[in-house]
């Protein structure tokens, strides 16, 4: 998610109907110029080069909002969506040779992961770091490091939405693992047991999720969690 605000103008954003190395493509209507929404930057046009403020965002369920955000607002549906039943990629997402860009697929044929692996990814100090799915859908807390910085990433077990925090403390560096009863997304304790945190109280990192093949060819060069 992105703030629409850029120097002190507000944008109005539409889809381009374009792919860029496989994400989609937004245009602005004030300048025309079309932007990435894996990382915000414009890519074409007069604000080449910029990018939008990134606004953090929760992949939770509407229950659990509502019950932590009691006055918010809902976007209502067109008719068009209310009577749609899946997403118009829903077969493109269900298949996992498919890929709309064979080029890309050749390109990154040696690069360890199979091209639709999806992967969370996060981005620090010009270093790169991909978790896939599987590894988080094993482990909901999950330790490691990124440019230079101790983090961590938490999956909510009830939506399957991830998060990442640093796990560095008052000069320490905490190994966190999940608290029983609790979804790691919402409290975590120390591995040697002295400390519990609310997730909240710890500082927040962007996680990107993204297909494989999408997330390299715009971050250019990634590590990849495990090898």
């Amino acid at each position: 998610m992105y703030s629409r605000e850029l120097d002190g103008e507000t944008k109005t954003f539409g889809i381009s109907g374009k792919l860029w190395n496989g994400v989609l493509v937004l245009f602005d209507r004030e300048s025309g110029s079309h932007w990435t929404q894996l990382d915000g930057r414009a890519i074409q046009g007069e604000e080449l080069g910029r990018r939008l403020e990134h606004v953090p965002s929760v992949f939770t369920t509407f229950g659990a909002w509502v019950e932590a955000h009691p006055d918010t607002l809902v976007l209502e549906k067109t008719e068009d969506e209310k009577e749609r039943r899946e997403s118009l990629y829903a077969p493109y997402l269900a298949d996992p040779e498919a890929l709309r860009l064979p080029h890309i697929a050749e390109a990154l044929a040696e690069s360890g992961l199979p091209v639709k692996t999806v992967v969370f990814g996060v981005r620090l100090a010009g270093d790169a770091l991909a978790v896939p799915e599987s590894v988080l859908e094993r482990d909901t807390v999950v330790n490691t490091s990124v440019g230079g910085r101790a983090v961590a990433l938490l999956r909510d077990s009830l939506t399957g939405g991830v998060i990442g925090r640093i796990r560095e403390v008052e000069g320490a560096t905490l190994e966190l693992l999940p608290v029983r009863g609790h979804r790691a997304t919402e409290r975590v304790r120390t591995a040697d047991g002295g400390r519990t945190f609310l997730v909240d109280e710890l500082e927040a990192l962007r996680v990107d999720r993204a297909y494989w093949y999408a997330w390299v060819r715009t971050v250019g060069t990634s590590r990849v969690l495990g090898e």
